[in-house]
């Protein structure tokens, strides 16, 4: 195990980690990020080029797009039709704007804006800012929470061909998945006996995971495969008593059928688990990981190699990053100048295969500042 402590000035931080090499912490803010409580930087997704996507929430609780580019120039962006609006107008509690979530090798971004009518419409946007509107056939047309809304859980919608899964509310309110062709072509599924379809993340081979609940409120992960076929699947140990929203929620694939994801145990707490293409389990918690209810060890990503980056909950709620490596081993680390309270922290979301880990840390003011890692 390597346990990582740093220091930070002017946002980069450097220390030797246990293997003897630099690990750096960079922190940053996109340009008009708000700085009160719930406002900021919310980094979310990076492509292999160390490229990261996300969104800022202004002054006005309004979302804007961002692109930080590897040398840390920051492009903002909004769909041409997005609404303006803020909590202030009183239309829609969380605000309108653009949400950004993923991006791929060749740069394009998916996520989802809210329009000043309150609904909510996916898009792409290509590398030289062109965007494309993704509505489900099925979408409702109401405001939030209906509408089409590319992945908005994990940084892993996109593939390198531009296929995008996620998932779109009807016009009952009742989610559902669907999966759209680079060419536009836009398929809907559930898996059998779903009441609500979550759909996480895509392989570069077209294969999607995520999970759903069916009649009982229990959560299922799912496999689907190229072909539409479904296979659902449950974690050892994952809690499947009826009514408590626990059990298994696939989150991310790598190029070899393997899926990691999060299994809720009957106490509440959460656990790492990873799916072999044989339908093997193999679960991990990490060090120093809260066994309370809310508690434990939320996996967010893997990179194609297998590495798996996300947080853990401590006993006091505060959120910690882990990455745990293809040999079993765990690196946990904090960004200097998170907060120490319930709800803040470090929250990895992202790594990809040079081993850069982008996320989000909570400072004790509740303000959301982005960071990358480099060398743990």
């Amino acid at each position: 195990m390597a346990l990582c402590l740093v220091l930070c000035t002017l946002g980069l931080g450097l220390s030797v980690n246990a293997g003897g090499t630099t690990t750096t912490i960079t922190k940053f803010d996109a340009p008009g990020a708000g700085t009160a409580a719930g406002q900021g930087t919310f980094a979310n997704g990076m492509n292999t080029s160390g490229a990261v996507t996300g969104f800022i929430r202004d002054a006005n609780a309004a979302r804007h797009g961002f692109l930080r580019a590897p040398d840390g120039t920051f492009t903002i962006f909004d769909d041409p039709a997005a609404g303006t609006c803020s909590i202030s107008c009183g239309t829609i509690g969380p605000g309108q704007g653009t949400r950004a979530y993923a991006i791929n090798r060749a740069g394009t971004i998916t996520g989802f804006y809210t329009d000043n009518s309150a609904r909510c419409h996916g898009y792409v946007r290509t590398a030289n800012g062109t965007f494309t509107q993704i509505d489900a056939p099925d979408a409702g047309t109401g405001p939030f929470p209906q509408g089409t809304f590319p992945s908005e859980f994990t940084p892993a919608g996109i593939n390198p061909a531009g296929t995008i899964t996620g998932f779109y509310v009807d016009a009952s309110s009742v989610r559902h998945g669907f999966v759209r062709a680079p060419g536009g072509k836009i398929t809907e599924f559930d898996p059998t006996g779903s009441i609500l379809t979550n759909p996480n993340a895509i392989d570069a081979l077209g294969e999607i995971t995520g999970f759903y609940f069916d009649a009982n409120f229990v959560g299922h992960g799912f496999l689907r495969a190229l072909d539409g076929t479904m296979t659902s699947f449950d974690a050892p140990g994952a809690d499947t008593t009826p009514g408590t929203g626990n059990g298994t929620f696939g989150v991310s694939l790598t190029p070899n059928g393997e899926i990691e994801g999060i299994y809720v145990d009957a106490q509440g707490v959460l656990h790492g688990f990873v799916r072999s293409s044989q339908g093997i389990f193999s679960t991990f918690d990490a060090p120093g990981a809260g066994t309370g209810a809310g508690q434990g060890t939320l996996p967010e990503s893997n990179n194609t190699v297998g590495a798996i980056a996300g947080n853990y909950i401590d006993g006091s709620n505060v959120n910690h990053g882990f990455v745990l490596d293809k040999q079993g081993s765990f690196s946990v680390f904090d960004v200097p100048g998170t907060g120490a309270g319930a709800g803040q922290g470090t929250i990895p979301l992202d790594n990809n295969n040079p081993g850069t880990i982008t996320g989000q840390y909570i400072d004790g003011g509740n303000v959301t500042h982005g960071f990358l890692v480099e060398g743990l």
